[in-house]
């Protein structure tokens, strides 16, 4: 027993009443203490493979700051291996930024959590939520700080994205609502002395208000259904071009008030497409919105379509400012905006790209961006076709 052996029994013939008396103590004693010991390696082993499984960070100090503890979590979190930080200080392990303060200072009182920005090990950047508590270890053993922490740098990112979208949603809704209304308190104040090219110019705006309200809505559905898993569509035979020409019909008025001019090319037996007509016309409308947007006035806008073996290919040409390679990976993200410069302001709730490719995809179709000849961008997209009216 001595020598930690726990697996022999005690195994004493005497026939001393007294020593067969201890014998027989000291192998119960040793038969529990075995029992125990097995016991506490497996609660050891249940807690190890606990602490690995938790994705947080869990860090422990001692009342210098150094760290005495560091999980799998903080591992995977930090890029820091337990080696290497165990016994340093935890100021030289996580670093601030925004603060000239330390960590140690910006630790939150237990029960309370902080958001902490700090340098990773690799050089990035993370957003750390931090939760400290302090653990009470048995009598006379030192105090210790625990710390729990997450990264939540994407949700935060998340959160930034929310607000400026929130912020953009509101600006889209209030100008067109503002041209409305102030259209509506002239017909009622003015009608009866306002020209006919008066009344036409002011039922355009209000049109063109009525359109950007509707195109906004119908994108803001959109977006939540596909993040609610419930965006279908219901394809069948349908005529590219009927869906072209209520594009068009939609999208003129916008057209003209920039002064800008459509040029459509059509194969001249035009194609039938396997598609929904509903949101095929949302997906030309969109491009065509950004093609005006985000081009000069008295510019041209090219629309072209092409058969390609089974598939009918449809670009959106625009005079814009183009749209930089190291944007492409993410254009047809939400919330992400098209041709922009540093000095341009972004206008838009940033959902049109991102409806459109999930409309062409569930087509089984695709969508991309390429650079168009002399200056600006060429959206595409492809829907299956089915064969060419007469």
């Amino acid at each position: 027993m001595s020598a930690d052996n726990l697996t022999s029994p005690l195994d004493v013939a005497a026939r001393v009443q007294e020593v067969a008396a201890l014998a027989q103590a000291l192998e119960a004693g040793r038969a529990d203490l075995q029992r125990t010991l097995v016991e506490l390696r497996q609660e050891k082993a249940w807690t190890d493979h606990l602490l690995e499984a938790i994705v947080e960070g869990i860090v422990t100090l001692d009342r210098q700051g150094r760290i005495t503890f560091f999980s799998h979590g903080a591992e995977r979190i930090t890029g820091w291996q337990r080696d290497e930080v165990v016994g340093r200080s935890c100021d030289r392990v996580f670093q601030p930024i925004e603060t000239d303060e330390p960590f140690s200072q910006l630790i939150p009182v237990p029960g309370r959590r902080a958001k902490i920005p700090v340098m990773l090990r690799d050089g990035r950047q993370a957003i750390l939520a931090v939760t400290g508590a302090r653990l009470l270890p048995p009598e006379g053993a030192e105090a210790r700080v625990a710390l729990v922490f997450r990264d939540v740098s994407e949700e935060e990112a998340v959160h930034r994205l929310l607000g400026h979208f929130l912020a953009n949603v509101a600006h889209e809704f209030r100008t067109p609502l503002s041209a409305l209304a102030a259209s509506v308190e002239l017909l009622l104040d003015l009608a009866p002395d306002l020209s006919a090219i008066e009344l036409r110019e002011l039922l355009a705006s209000l049109h063109l208000g009525v359109l950007g309200l509707q195109t906004l809505i119908d994108n803001l559905l959109e977006s939540s259904s596909i993040e609610a898993g419930q965006f279908r569509v219901q394809p069948r035979p349908s005529s590219l071009g009927d869906s072209i020409a209520e594009a068009i019909t939609m999208m003129q008025p916008l057209l003209d008030k920039h002064g800008q001019r459509l040029v459509v090319e059509l194969p001249a037996a035009i194609p039938v497409v396997e598609a929904d007509p509903r949101r095929t016309v949302q997906v030309l409308v969109n491009l065509l919105s950004n093609a005006s947007k985000y081009g000069p006035d008295d510019a041209e806008i090219e629309l072209r379509a092409v058969v390609c073996d089974q598939w009918v290919r449809v670009g959106v040409a625009d005079s814009g400012p183009g749209v930089p390679l190291e944007d492409r990976n993410d254009l047809f993200r939400r919330f992400k905006h098209t041709g922009l410069r540093n000095d341009q302001t972004q206008v838009g709730a940033g959902l049109g790209l991102s409806v459109v490719k999930a409309i062409v995809e569930g087509h089984g179709g695709e969508v991309g961006i390429e650079d168009r000849p002399g200056g600006g961008s060429v959206f595409w997209f492809s829907l299956p076709s089915v064969s060419s009216e007469p």
